[in-house]
C-alpha cells in the first residue's frame, strides 16, 4: 500500500543529499563534475533511468519496517554517503581532466559502487518487510547493474578517445569497480 512512512522517504533523502554534495562539489571545483557527454546518448539515458524509476516505484509500496536487515541496510547507505563524498572530494582536488586521485586510485567508478551499495541496502530493507518485496528489489537491482554497466562501457570509450594513453594506463592499473 502507498504510505507516507515507506522506503521512498529514504530514497528521496538520498537524492537530496547527493544533489547537495554534487552542487557543493561543482562550486568548489569551479566546473561541473558531471560531464554533459554522460547524457549525450539518449538511448543510454532512457535505459538507465528505467531501473531507477522502477526502484522508486517499489519503494513507494514498501513500508519501513525496522529490524536487523533494515539497520544493516542503513549502515550500507551511510557507507555509500562516505564513498560519494570521497568521490566528489577527488573531483574537486583534481580540478579538471581525468580524475585518478583519492578514491579513484581504488576504483575507476566509485560513484557507481556507491549506487550499487544503495540498492543492496534497499534490498535488505525491503526484505525486512516481505520476501516478495525483497525479491522484487533484487530484480530491479539486476536491471540497474546491467544498465549501469552498459553506461560505464560507453563512458570508458569516451574517456579513452578523450584522454588516450593517460586513460589506457589508468584503466590497466585500476579496476573498473573493485576487484573485478
Amino acid at each position: 500500500m502507498i504510505g507516507l512512512y515507506n522506503l521512498w522517504l529514504i530514497f528521496v533523502g538520498i537524492g537530496i543529499f547527493a544533489g547537495i554534495v554534487m552542487t557543493i562539489g561543482d562550486k568548489l571545483r569551479g566546473v561541473k563534475i558531471e560531464n554533459k557527454e554522460d547524457h549525450a546518448n539518449a538511448k543510454v539515458t532512457i535505459v538507465s533511468m528505467f531501473p531507477l524509476l522502477a526502484f522508486l516505484g517499489v519503494t513507494i509500496f514498501t513500508p519501513i519496517v525496522t529490524g536487523t536487515l533494515f539497520w544493516v541496510g542503513c549502515v550500507l547507505i551511510v557507507l555509500t554517503g562516505i564513498i560519494y563524498i570521497l568521490s566528489i572530494m577527488a573531483f574537486v582536488k583534481a580540478k579538471k581532466g581525468l580524475t585518478t586521485i583519492g578514491i579513484y586510485k581504488i576504483s575507476r567508478n566509485p560513484m557507481y559502487i556507491a549506487m550499487f551499495l544503495i540498492f543492496i541496502g534497499f534490498i535488505l530493507m525491503a526484505w525486512q518487510f516481505s520476501l516478495e518485496m525483497g525479491i522484487l528489489m533484487i530484480i530491479v537491482t539486476i536491471l540497474n547493474i546491467t544498465a549501469t554497466h552498459w553506461m560505464v562501457l560507453g563512458e570508458e570509450s569516451f574517456l579513452e578517445n578523450k584522454y588516450k594513453k593517460q586513460y589506457i594506463g589508468y584503466k590497466q592499473s585500476v579496476h573498473r569497480y573493485l576487484l573485478f
